[in-house]
């Protein structure tokens, strides 16, 4: 609906991270996107961004050892080390659609340094009902029980 509002940087990690950062010192809300794995080789500017506590919004996805098909290379263990490292910054791990959607919502509002969304690949069951409130630094434990 919105072309406009996206910019594609293909295989370009540090760029597309610099691009979103950018945006980011001028008021923008800018998310950037990629494979944990590979979000990882922007870790210079991830860094400088944490120091200079950049409002940067980023989502690595396929992160664990459980994405299947697409192989170890594409897999990402480092990247919760990594993140929990930035000063001011923030790492949500998402357990299903809700959660995921809530993350998004979270990180938007986060303004006090980089937030980081690291989701999975293989597809999971809805744990939590759509009003389930969420806050940064707590735990949920309302959970949709299953049939």
């Amino acid at each position: 609906k919105y072309p406009e509002s996206f910019v594609e940087c293909f295989i370009a990690e540090q760029n597309m991270v610099g691009v979103a950062s950018g945006l980011a010192c001028r008021g923008k809300l800018a998310f950037c996107s990629t494979f944990s794995a590979f979000l990882i080789r922007a870790a210079d500017q991830i860094r400088i961004a944490g120091i200079s506590a950049n409002n940067l919004k980023m989502v690595g996805s396929h992160s664990g050892c459980n994405i299947g098909e697409d192989g170890p290379s594409q897999m990402a263990l480092e990247d919760f080390a990594f993140f929990r490292t930035l000063p001011k910054g923030i790492v949500l791990v998402p357990s299903d659609g809700v959660s995921a959607e809530k993350a998004v919502e979270i990180a938007a509002n986060y303004n006090d340094g980089p937030a980081f969304i690291r989701t999975s690949r293989p597809e999971v069951p809805i744990l939590f009902p759509n009003d389930e409130p969420f806050e940064l630094g707590k735990c949920n434990s309302t959970l949709i029980q299953p049939n």
